[in-house]
C-alpha cells in the first residue's frame, strides 16, 4: 500500500512532457526546451529491412514541415516531416551509419531539434 501512495507521489509531481505520436509514425517529446524526434517501432517493421536514412546536419535550420527524415526500407520509402521550427541540435548518427539498426531499437529517437 505504502508503495502506491509513493509512486502516486512521484506520478503527482513529476513533469515529463507527453509525448505526441503522429498518424504516420512520427513522435516527438519537448524536453527541457528542446524536441526530441523519432520513429514509432511498428513504421519501421512495416517498411521492411531497412536501408537507407537521411536527416538534417547539425545546426541546420527547419521550418515546421519541412522534409526532415528520409527512410527507405525493403517495402517503401517515407519522408516525415519536421514538427516544430528550429535548429537542428543533435543527429543520432549511429543509425545513418548503419540504418538496419532501427529494426533493432523500440522507437529510435534519430534527431533534436532547438525550437526558434
Amino acid at each position: 500500500m505504502w508503495q502506491k501512495i509513493v509512486d502516486w507521489f512521484k506520478h503527482l509531481f513529476s513533469h515529463q512532457a507527453p509525448v505526441h505520436r503522429e498518424s504516420n509514425g512520427l513522435w516527438w517529446q519537448e524536453d527541457n526546451g528542446t524536441v526530441k524526434v523519432g520513429l514509432a517501432s511498428q513504421v519501421i517493421d512495416e517498411l521492411g529491412d531497412i536501408t537507407f536514412l537521411t536527416t538534417p546536419q547539425v545546426d541546420e535550420q527547419v521550418d515546421k514541415h519541412d522534409q526532415l527524415i528520409d527512410i527507405e526500407g525493403g517495402k517503401a520509402v517515407e519522408t516525415f516531416k519536421s514538427p516544430v521550427k528550429g535548429k537542428i541540435s543533435r543527429v543520432y548518427a549511429a543509425y545513418q551509419d548503419d540504418p538496419a539498426s532501427l529494426s533493432r531499437a523500440a522507437d529510435p529517437l534519430l534527431v533534436e531539434i532547438q525550437p526558434a
